[in-house]
């Protein structure tokens, strides 16, 4: 079921007996939402922006009375005042969304880099002492030259 269907609305071209403009097609038929007729009906040809005629008529009489017609501009301009600031919240979700998609995506950034640096601090600790051991195994190996020099030079002067 559509929603006009449901609310009770029925399309611009969804009326019977039809209304033919001087273009000799079916006039649509819309709602006003004037100041000064708020809610009337009325019939314009379809292509009235676009070249077409200058038909127009209105469907019903003017019954409204100044109550009504000033309950009927009231709400739309109510309407109108929800649908604005519905599009400002819509926008304003729409920038949250985004800058918490910017913080989740720098928070992964982050985790990966202090992953990386961790990574980092573990390579660096476990060369450290590489670098240690083999400054040990160096001083070993001086010192086991200097003892065989000195072997050497002993057995050249005994």
């Amino acid at each position: 079921m559509r929603i006009e269907e449901l609310l009770g609305r029925e399309g611009p071209l969804e009326y019977e007996p039809a209304v033919y403009c001087k273009c000799k097609k079916k006039a649509p038929r819309w709602i006003s939402r004037s100041i000064m007729n708020p809610g009337r009906r009325y019939y314009a040809c379809i292509n009235r922006r676009a070249g077409g005629c200058d038909f127009w008529q209105w469907h019903d009489e003017d019954s409204t009375t100044p109550f009504v017609k000033q309950l009927l501009i009231d709400l739309r301009d109510k309407v109108w005042a929800l649908a604005k600031e519905n599009a400002e919240l819509r926008d304003s979700f729409a920038d949250a969304r985004s800058g918490t998609e910017q913080q989740l995506v720098g928070t992964l950034q982050w985790t990966a880099l202090t992953t990386a640096l961790a990574d980092k601090e573990s390579e660096v600790f476990s060369l450290t002492g590489k670098l240690k051991k083999l400054e040990t195994q160096r001083q070993l190996l001086v010192v086991a030259i200097i003892g065989c020099m000195c072997i050497v030079v002993g057995m050249l002067f005994t």
